[in-house]
């Protein structure tokens, strides 16, 4: 039997159930309009259908379990939760067509609720993949001039404001480089102004 979990403990199932990956609250907000509060992420860590940590200045972000993703294909046969507006009710009927189809195909839920062809990256999305190459582990401080050689094709202006977005939502950190005076002129003109300072250096996973 399913575990009873409040509305908005199962509103944030659903969307981590959507996102697939790990999520931040900036991460669901900007693709469903939703964040999980803390109450809502101490049941199901409780229940152990999530795992969460710490990122950049105290970004959160959230995973489904295997526990989680067991939950979630149950979510798909049960009744909204009382209560609730027509959008959910629309939801869940969605649901349970969803799952009659999985049953007729014989589909599992990781045949439905997966990212097979994400399609082009976002610029955001090229960011996160060219640190990823350059860091030899999280959080190491990596060069805006070694970054941008990585993606000669993105235009300075589109990389600066997803640069600036991202560090606003804490997924990323802009640092100024400690070593100013023994800077290159490559360094220099790689650097973006954040806060009256230019910042050479990008970290991604440091507590």
């Amino acid at each position: 039997m399913s575990v009873v979990l409040s509305t908005s403990a199962r509103q944030a199932l659903v969307a981590l159930m959507l996102h697939v990956t790990e999520a931040s609250n900036p991460d669901l907000r900007k693709l469903y309009h939703v964040s999980i509060e803390k109450s809502a992420r101490d049941q199901l860590t409780r229940e152990k259908l999530i795992t969460w940590k710490k990122g950049l200045r105290g970004a959160i972000f959230h995973e489904l379990t295997d526990e989680g993703w067991v939950r979630g294909r149950d979510e798909l046969t049960l009744a909204p939760p009382e209560g609730v507006g027509a959008a959910w009710h629309l939801l869940y009927g969605t649901f349970r067509h969803l799952h009659g189809l999985m049953i007729q195909n014989g589909y599992q839920l990781a045949d439905v609720f997966a990212r097979q062809d994400p399609g082009p990256l976002s610029t955001s999305d090229r960011i996160r993949q060219a640190y990823g190459e350059l860091a030899r582990e999280p959080g190491e401080l990596v060069s805006l001039a070694r970054l941008r050689d990585e993606l000669p094709d993105i235009p300075r202006k589109s990389l600066d404001d997803a640069l600036l977005e991202l560090d606003r939502q804490r997924a990323i950190q802009l640092e100024p480089d400690p070593h100013r005076i023994a800077l290159s002129d490559r360094a220099k003109a790689a650097a973006i102004p954040l806060g009256g300072e230019d910042m050479h250096l990008i970290t991604i996973g440091r507590s």
